[in-house]
């Protein structure tokens, strides 16, 4: 092995739960490539693996505790505020797991890449192809990472893993990333994404020891927390054009009643005027629940008219869209608008968050 030199400017933080004997090994690995500062949470181990945390202290790390296990994510968090608070701006955070399945080679690596990129996100991903994957991590990664995809326009081959890296300065934004167990780090993607903060990419070898059994991931309870992380924003999407969809029918159905003594036999005039009135309201009711809530935008200039435009494209496609439907294939008009602006639902979904309410860089 050829030792590097010894670099200070990077720290190492583990978040552990219940480990072995493997994370002795594992931080006499990383000292071997220079780490000297280390980092350890104890997330509510319990007595049992106290005298691994003991000697880990022992032999110079700094060891953070959890009376009760609190979960990955405010491990992370509890390892970031002291990481904040002991070291300065110029220094570098690696994540990594404590069950081995990182390499201290690929640690190195991600370490190296973190100095070329201090403000962006690193993520050490592995190459799911490869044999010996145990299957239930292979279906959960292949589908979030498809998913992922599909609502947040990156493509990642490996949105769960633990090997992360980046500069100090973000250690800020990091903490204000809502979670607390294993959905965290999946939430720290998305409002990265959000943020217009960079996200690339360094492959790792790929290590599942004994089948993954030192896990702590709880298929159930865990896999539903980030499947809820994963599809909030299009769930609260679909809410605002609810929402917006009450809005515009409810104050059609009482201006249509409202305006009749005042408008007597202007049948078309009424129903027209109250169309428009409460279709101009729900556009500003569905603007605004999307800015504020759906995409969380406060500071998004320019995304009016943006959005007034979107609106504009959508209901020409959707017409020409139940046109060409109907004319070329001869499907039934409602059936052609139903696909129409099921696809265009989608669509706008995707525009709305590249482009009206698209992430501009964070300031650091």
């Amino acid at each position: 092995m050829i030792i590097a030199e010894e670099k200070d400017e990077t720290i190492i933080l583990i978040p552990s739960l219940e480990p072995d004997d493997r994370l002795l090994s594992y931080v006499r690995q990383l000292r071997d490539y220079g780490f000297m500062n280390l980092v350890i949470v104890d997330d509510g181990s319990g007595e049992k693996y106290q005298h691994i945390f003991e000697e880990l202290e022992d032999n110079g790390c700094s060891l953070l505790r959890h009376a009760q296990n609190q979960g990955k994510g405010e491990a992370l968090k509890t390892g970031f505020r002291y990481i904040a608070q002991h070291y300065g701006q110029a220094h570098y955070v690696v994540t990594a797991d404590s069950d081995g399945q990182h390499a201290a080679e690929d640690v190195y690596r991600i370490a190296q890449e973190a100095k070329r990129r201090p403000n962006d996100l690193l993520l050490g991903v592995r190459d799911f192809s490869e044999g010996d994957i145990p299957p239930k991590s292979l279906f959960g990664n292949r589908m979030t990472s498809f998913i992922f995809a599909l609502l947040y326009g990156k493509k990642l081959s490996d949105t769960q893993t633990g090997l992360r890296a980046f500069g100090t300065e973000l250690l800020s934004f990091m903490l204000d990333v809502r979670g607390k167990r294993f959905e965290y780090e999946l939430q720290m993607l998305i409002s990265c994404i959000q943020s217009g903060i960079g996200i690339h990419t360094v492959p790792i070898q790929v290590i599942y020891e004994n089948g993954n059994a030192g896990t702590h991931f709880k298929a159930i309870q865990d896999s539903a927390r980030v499947m809820g992380v994963l599809f909030s924003n299009f769930f609260r999407f679909i809410s605002s054009s609810v929402a917006s969809s009450v809005v515009d029918l409810g104050i059609a159905w009482f201006l249509i009643d409202f305006l009749r003594p005042m408008m007597g036999d202007q049948h078309y005039l009424r129903i027209l005027l109250a169309t428009v009135i409460a279709r101009v309201i729900s556009i500003v009711v569905n603007y605004v629940l999307n800015r504020y809530f759906v995409f969380r935008k406060e500071d998004s200039r320019g995304s009016l008219w943006r959005y007034l435009t979107l609106c504009g494209l959508v209901i020409l496609l959707s017409s020409t869209g139940v046109y060409l439907f109907h004319t070329l294939f001869l499907v039934d008009e409602k059936a052609a608008k139903f696909v129409c602006d099921a696809i265009l639902f989608l669509l706008s979904f995707q525009l709305q968050r590249r482009w009206v309410f698209a992430a501009r860089r964070k300031q650091l």
